[in-house]
């Protein structure tokens, strides 16, 4: 016999020679004998897990998503509204500012018109608190947001609030902002960002604001593992370039299993839409049956969890 099978065999040996003796000296312990070696090598049921919240993602056209997270908070990526008194007016989206009521965290990866969208107004309406850059975050303490509520980022910057994890990363992609009252020249609104957000739930989702393609993808894929996805196909990349940019960031993080289109409109070219972006990641054999792309309709929601993603 092998040796590592000798001395269980020895324990079950004794074990049941003892209950043998016991049960013939005592009949009445023979029930409660042979139960007692039952529930010894019974396999113990794997205790039953709780169940973990979903997130909410809404996509509210152009480069717009807003996350409520399981506890209730409410994050904003670059808010354009579909109201008049943008600078940048984001046409299909559902909403306005007078009907964003909460916000918590506004998340602006660069001073464009239509990436920063309404994020001051937004802010010193709900009060909400802004990460971006040092330059922007100058820019909009000019035109009324309140200083101690931006979190002033660069790549590389790391938040913990309250729960909401926050990892920026670098976006190859320009930060002009507009020129400030009585100040002729547009503002350098610093690098352009992308963030890396975990949620309450370790829902790890990834926007990445206006970028180009780029090698840093498979790094953050690695370093950060998101599961979820955000990718400009209309400026920075094309669908095609969105694809490959997915399969970068699935290459060393098998956890990457949905993206989503942003930075585009029904009104543009149909190969710089949501399904000619579905289409590309389809046509892509590393992401096939792996990672799913989605072409949302602005204002439709989406359940978030670790384990992935499903329509609401």
């Amino acid at each position: 016999m092998r040796r590592h099978l000798l001395l269980p065999t020895l324990l079950w040996a004794v074990t049941a020679t003892a209950l043998l003796v016991t049960s013939l000296a005592w009949p009445d312990t023979r029930r409660s004998a042979a139960t007692a070696l039952t529930e010894y090598v019974r396999p113990r049921a794997a205790e039953a897990q709780p169940a973990v919240a979903p997130a909410r993602l809404e996509w509210l056209g152009w480069q717009f998503f807003r996350v409520t997270t399981p506890r209730g908070k409410v994050l904003l990526f670059n808010p354009a509204l579909n109201d008049p008194r943008a600078t940048f007016r984001n046409q299909e989206s559902p909403l306005s500012l007078e009907d964003i009521d909460k916000a918590d965290l506004i998340l602006t990866t660069d001073g464009h018109a239509d990436d920063q969208g309404m994020t001051v107004e937004i802010a010193r309406k709900t009060g909400a608190s802004v990460i971006t850059t040092f330059e922007l975050a100058q820019w909009m303490v000019g035109r009324g947001v309140d200083c101690a509520k931006i979190l002033r980022s660069g790549p590389g910057s790391r938040w913990d609030l309250d729960g909401i994890k926050v990892q920026v990363v670098n976006s190859v992609h320009g930060s002009g902002a507009p020129a400030l009252p009585n100040v002729p020249a547009a503002v350098y609104g610093g690098p352009a960002l992308g963030f890396i957000v975990t949620l309450e739930n370790g829902v790890r989702l990834y926007h990445a604001g206006s970028t180009a393609l780029t090698m840093d993808l498979q790094m953050y894929g690695r370093l950060y593992r998101p599961q979820i996805a955000l990718l400009p196909i209309a400026s920075g990349m094309m669908p095609d370039e969105a694809a490959l940019a997915a399969e970068l960031l699935r290459a060393d993080n098998p956890d990457l299993v949905a993206v989503f289109p942003q930075h585009h409109a029904s009104f543009m070219p149909p190969d710089r839409r949501g399904r000619a972006f579905v289409d590309a990641v389809n046509a892509r054999p590393a992401l096939r049956g792996r990672v799913r792309a989605y072409d949302p309709r602005p204002g439709q929601e989406f359940l978030l969890t670790p384990s992935g993603v499903r329509v609401r």
